[in-house]
């Protein structure tokens, strides 16, 4: 009957559909499987910029770098001081040791800082044929004829730095006239150097090359220079030194600038002297070393001759401007002579006076200055005769005693031969060296002058 009731129950439950409370909800289950990677968005606007951080501290210094492959010479022994310019664009000219320094040590440089803003300037390069040589751009304008004389044509050499020429007019022998208008008296790189912009290294830039920075004066193997000495009486027509090659560019000023042919004629009874500025120039080295009829006056029929010393190739550049191994073998600028060069030669010399040479030449100067002193003649005042300056050795600073100073009263007439004696002691006084640029010819001239006009030859020698 149970049973029956039970079974009853259940059915009827069915049959209306009753269900029972909702069960707990069970544990989470585990994730599912990773899904595929979703395209890739368009990249966003830049942010903006961030403050600069701050500075960090320098690290420290580097090792210094191997040495170049260049083939300089060994470095000395010096410290190079701070700030000097020492870059490899500055070389050879603006290094410490380099090609302006040296010049600043020469007296090129000095002349011209002496001279800056004074009087001298105007002298030398105003309307007169000072500026020929002493103008900054005077070599240049010779070269491009720019000058200026009287007549029609000018001197024959002007393209070998001849300065003398016959004026067509009046045909005396004169001296070109400087046509520039620099006011600055400077030799200086543009005066020796072709510094137009197709040369001039500050405008092409990079380092300098061997030949780049030219010279203005011809110094081919075929050029040469010339002095003023001309060949006979009436004519202008120089005298040509040789070919020294770069030696030509010292030879177109360091000369007499007198043609000593025509300024002091030998049949002459009464030569006249009227200024302190009688004779040749300061500094004839040129025509010393030119020697054997070419540079001084010369007492005919004597025969002259040279000493080795004129079988140089370049002239005076072998010994004034040998090469510095530091500035690429480039010739020295203080255009000081070297003693080093000399020992090639003369390897046991401790000075310039080889064997005695330039003591000799200094007693030659000074028994001649001494005879022409009595002749009055000598000036360091240009109105006395040398009196007390007559003991020292300054021979270069010694001047012609106009007629007309005092001290020329009661003077004889000066003849061609005594005139020359006293142009030969300025020319070996003032460029000679003491005989050092021609010892045989400087010895030969000094002989025949004393003898000339009466002077002492004792312990002397005709080479």
């Amino acid at each position: 009957m149970k049973l029956l009731m039970g079974a009853a129950l259940i059915t009827l439950g069915l049959a209306f559909g009753c269900s029972g409370d909702d069960g707990k909800d069970g544990a989470a289950g585990p994730p599912g499987a990773k899904g595929a990677q979703g395209d890739k968005g368009d990249t966003g606007d830049t942010g903006p910029k961030g403050d600069k951080g701050d500075k960090g501290d320098d690290g420290p210094q580097g090792e210094p770098g191997p040495p170049g492959d260049g083939a300089g010479g060994d470095s000395g022994g010096g410290t190079v001081p701070v700030g000097t310019l020492n870059a490899s664009c500055m070389k050879p000219c603006h290094t410490f040791a380099g090609i302006v320094e040296q010049w600043k040590t020469s007296r090129h440089y000095a002349t011209y800082v002496a001279n800056l803003g004074g009087e001298e300037v105007e002298s030398w390069t105003g309307a007169k044929s000072c500026g020929n040589c002493h103008a900054s751009d005077g070599p240049e304008l010779r070269l491009a004829g720019d000058v200026t004389y009287t007549g029609t044509t000018g001197p024959v050499g002007l393209g070998h730095g001849q300065i003398n020429y016959k004026d067509s007019v009046s045909s005396s022998i004169k001296e070109i006239v400087y046509a520039g208008q620099t006011t600055v008296a400077v030799v200086g790189c543009g005066t020796c150097h072709d510094n137009s912009p197709a040369h001039d290294p500050h405008v092409s830039g990079g380092n300098y090359v061997a030949g780049s920075f030219p010279l203005r004066v011809p110094s081919g193997a075929d050029d040469y220079a010339m002095v003023e000495k001309s060949s006979a009486v009436g004519t202008s027509d120089g005298s040509n030194v040789g070919k020294y090659k770069a030696g030509n560019a010292c030879m177109w000023c360091h000369k007499s600038r007198k043609d000593v042919t025509n300024y002091i004629l030998t049949t002459a009874t009464n030569v006249s002297i009227t200024s302190t500025s009688w004779g040749p120039h300061l500094g004839p080295q040129a025509d010393v070393y030119a020697g054997a009829g070419k540079g001084a006056y010369e007492y005919i029929p004597k025969a002259y001759a040279n000493s080795s010393h004129t079988a140089f190739a370049t002239g005076c550049v072998q010994c004034h401007m040998p090469p510095v191994v530091e500035n690429g073998n480039i010739g020295n600028h203080s255009f000081y002579p070297q003693l080093s060069t000399c020992q090639n030669c003369h390897m046991n010399s401790t000075s310039f006076d080889v064997s005695g040479g330039q003591s000799l030449v200094k007693n030659m100067l000074q028994s001649l200055r001494t005879r022409l002193d009595s002749l009055k003649l000598l000036t360091r005042d240009g109105v006395n005769t040398l009196g007390t300056a007559l003991n020292d050795q300054d021979y270069a600073s010694d001047n012609a005693l106009p007629a007309s100073a005092t001290g020329a009263a009661g003077r004889p007439p000066v003849t061609g031969p005594t005139a020359g004696a006293l142009y030969n002691y300025f020319v070996m006084a003032r460029g000679s060296g003491f005989g050092v640029h021609n010892p045989t010819y400087a010895k030969q001239v000094l002989y025949d002058s004393i003898e000339s006009v009466g002077g002492s030859l004792t312990g002397f020698v005709r080479p």
